[in-house]
């Protein structure tokens, strides 16, 4: 019986990832990512921006509730080599590479002028990435840490009325409360699932020079700035990540 369980769980995870990998948005080059990002800037409803990871894969694997989230965002993304790699293997496009800290800042220059709310990490940290939202041209209307309850956040997007909303708490708590906000609230806004982009806004943590971002490596480089707390995620993560990867190629 426990046998015939297990298989049920690793076939369901096989059905939710590939789902999730048939829901990203592929970017064709930057021309293509310019006009995502003027698009959104003009929707007149509620749209969620999710980006997809090895980690964000190997946690949708073991927790369908955050899968169905990331499926449901309106916009998934592909962030990282690993994500390019496993579409390549599965032959399907892979296109360009949409990391949030870079794709953010950007879609943040296009909101210059509207207001924007931020949700994520802990001060001193969050108020400045909130100053640093504002030298992006951004009126700041709400910015609170990533510790509160729904409660909080929803009465403060009730209050505040955001055009964006950021939120920067790691994986699943934001994708939960971005799901919450886009069935709660009522008006258009875009609320993207930034992870660490507010800690990389306010200095926090230093982004990877560039050659090491061109040479695919800026997962070492933030392993490097937190040793204790990534190497679990991007060291045996790395190895569960490759076996789902070809459990996922051997369903094909």
């Amino acid at each position: 019986m426990r046998s015939a369980q297990q298989a049920s769980v690793k076939e369901t995870g096989v059905t939710i990832v590939s789902d999730l990998l048939k829901r990203i948005t592929v970017v064709a080059d930057a021309s293509d990512e310019a006009g995502l990002i003027e698009r959104m800037a003009k929707v007149d409803k509620t749209i969620v921006v999710s980006f997809v990871n090895q980690h964000v894969m190997n946690l949708a694997w073991r927790l369908p509730n955050f899968a169905d989230c990331l499926i449901g965002s309106d916009i998934l993304l592909r962030d990282g080599i690993g994500i390019e790699l496993c579409l390549t293997i599965l032959g399907r496009p892979a296109g360009r590479n949409m990391v949030g800290t870079d794709f953010i800042p950007r879609l943040v220059q296009e909101f210059a002028g509207k207001r924007t709310a931020l949700f994520g990490t802990k001060e001193p940290w969050t108020s400045s990435a909130a100053t640093a939202l504002r030298h992006y041209g951004c009126e700041v209307v709400a910015v609170m840490d990533g510790f509160r309850s729904d409660a909080d956040y929803l009465e403060e997007i009730r209050r505040s009325r955001p055009e964006l909303v950021i939120l920067a708490m790691g994986n699943p708590r934001q994708e939960d409360l971005a799901s919450l906000i886009a069935t709660s609230v009522s008006g258009p806004m875009v609320i993207v699932n930034g992870g660490a982009i507010a800690d990389i806004l306010a200095k926090r943590f230093a982004r990877a020079p560039l050659w090491v971002r061109r040479a695919r490596c800026e997962w070492l480089f933030r392993l490097c700035q937190e040793p204790q707390r990534l190497w679990r995620r991007y060291l045996l993560g790395g190895l569960s990540f490759a076996w789902y990867v070809m459990r996922l190629r051997l369903a094909t």
